[in-house]
């Protein structure tokens, strides 16, 4: 009999126990997929909302926990736009706004002279003429989803809006965002001369040292906080909570489907100990006896893994469809999240199982005959 084939045979001879177990690794690996991907997602999905604008440089107010939480004066925008190496500054107003039927929107306050309008991906009607107030862009999935079309109307924070275009933007958080003139959401949320974020493009945005001294001369004028794009969540303490909670979270869900291949190996060996005084007497070393122990450990976190993977793909689709988040965030794990995954999963089984195995190594053949 080889390593294999006595680690299948008592695998099968416990089959409840190894399901089990086999289960509740696929449900540890699963559950690390799902949970440590939304936390990627939520800043994956941010950072691509604003680069489908064409920022390069993000302004934020600095110190404020909540992501839209913070407002900056509209007048620091002419004297932004001064400093050398600035293309355009645009700022826009973001909040949560109720909707029709109870619903809530992401609406953007976007300033007629702003840079967001160009080359907006229309899929059906037009941009606003620069003029025209109440009227409103909706991103195409919200509009799917609350039945609107081209000239329509929308509610807002208790005022009507007239649909003059829908987008077809590539991110989902865009792509359920309704956009209107600046001035009607300032008046609507009483926030007058005043945005969210002011976004800038730079004339040269692939160099790097220009970049830092534009946002270094921005920094120093009030209490605000630059970031490229693509990393304008890594200091928000808010987003920071979300991550740190949800990989911890993760991370215990992965041990404890560890500490359930250790304490399966560890209640087979107690079971089998003249099985395995047995195997001394015949002739099996301790380091065979170990491999095959170590092998039962392999098996069973390998099979726990790739079902596991099973779980985390449909627990993120499942997320991904419920409205509050998908609307969002489209949790989308990677390739590269899965198989480190997968791959710990199975490292940290098969070092689980060395200390039963070395259990089952520790007495002697007489002794373990013995105790049987």
């Amino acid at each position: 009999m080889n390593h294999l084939e006595f680690a299948l045979r008592n695998l099968q001879r416990r089959r409840a126990r190894s399901i089990l177990t086999i289960l509740g690794v696929a449900f540890a690996v699963g559950s690390f997929i799902t949970l440590y991907g939304l936390s990627r997602s939520v800043h994956e999905n941010v950072e691509r909302s604003f680069d489908e604008h064409g920022t390069d440089l993000t302004v934020k107010r600095r110190g404020i926990a909540e992501p839209f939480g913070g407002t900056i004066p509209e007048t620091l925008i002419p004297e932004i736009a001064k400093i050398p190496g600035v293309a355009a500054v645009s700022g826009q107003l973001i909040t949560f706004a109720a909707t029709d039927n109870d619903d809530n929107v992401l609406a953007a306050g976007w300033a007629p002279d702003g840079f967001y309008w160009d080359g907006v991906p229309l899929k059906d009607g037009r941009v606003p003429n620069r003029d025209e107030r109440m009227v409103a862009l909706v991103g195409y999935d919200i509009a799917h989803t609350l039945g609107k079309k081209v000239g329509d109307e929308i509610t807002l924070l208790g005022e009507k809006f007239r649909i003059v275009g829908l987008t077809d933007y590539h991110s989902i958080i865009n792509r359920n965002q309704v956009i209107v003139k600046l001035a009607d959401l300032q008046e609507l949320t009483f926030r007058t001369n005043a945005v969210t974020f002011l976004s800038i493009k730079l004339e040269h945005p692939d160099d790097q040292a220009e970049a830092d001294r534009v946002a270094q001369t921005i920094e120093s004028m009030e209490k605000l906080s630059v970031s490229r794009s693509e990393g304008m969540l890594r200091n928000d303490s808010l987003f920071g909570l979300l991550t740190a909670v949800s990989s911890s979270m993760a991370w215990v869900a992965l041990f404890m489907g560890v500490l359930m291949v250790l304490n399966t190996l560890l209640m087979a060996v107690l079971e089998r100990t003249r099985e395995i005084g047995i195997l001394s007497a015949i002739g099996w070393s301790k380091e065979r006896i170990m491999v095959a122990l170590v092998i039962e450990g392999f098996i069973l976190s390998a099979v726990g893994s790739v079902v596991g993977i099973l779980l985390g793909v449909a627990g993120s689709k499942f997320l991904s469809a419920i409205p509050a988040i998908g609307r969002y965030v489209a949790v989308e794990p990677t390739l590269p999240l899965i198989a480190a995954t997968a791959l710990a999963a199975i490292i940290l089984g098969i070092l689980g199982s060395f200390y039963p195995a070395f259990m089952a190594t520790r007495a002697s053949p007489a002794d373990a005959l013995e105790r049987a």
